[in-house]
């Protein structure tokens, strides 16, 4: 083997190992970077759906004077309601309303949890994510009520 085959080897060699460690660089900087977009993607998701079922609490306490005492009784209402169900896109911020999925995080799949406090006047509620600090209203405070603890 002269000199200049060697060279060449070596040189292709190299090539070699510099593309490997230039895929494996890139790899490096953006796997993260995408989780941490699809995080923030289901975030805003789960964020949209407190606001939709914040938004079907409101058109309760429209239709009936008070807010359901659960969420169960809340979606019983929605199944019932002839024009919720034909204005549901307009009444959910044009998010479409499937009783199975409409009260469970995207995240997870776990449920969101619902309080209500009708010793007060007016009366306060809160919807909650289990899996995060995120909520819409307070239990305490009559000028948050229906606020998103996000803004």
């Amino acid at each position: 083997m002269n000199i200049d085959q060697r060279n060449r080897i070596l040189s292709i060699v190299l090539l070699v190992v510099i593309v490997v460690l230039g895929v494996w660089l890139y790899h490096t900087i953006t796997g993260p970077w995408k989780e941490v977009q699809a995080e923030r993607q289901q975030t805003e998701q789960v964020r949209q759906n407190l606001l939709a079922i914040n938004d079907a609490v409101r058109y309760y306490n429209d239709q009936r004077n008070r807010y359901p005492q659960s969420l169960d009784s809340l979606i019983v209402f929605l199944n019932n309601d002839n024009f919720f169900l034909a204005n549901t896109d307009s009444l959910l911020r044009n998010r479409g309303f499937d009783r199975n999925t409409f009260l469970n995080s995207p995240r997870t799949g776990n449920r969101f949890e619902y309080a209500l406090n009708d010793t007060v006047r007016p009366q306060l509620y809160k919807i909650s994510d289990p899996d995060t600090d995120d909520h819409v209203g307070t239990l305490e405070r009559v000028t948050d009520r229906g606020a998103p603890s996000w803004r």
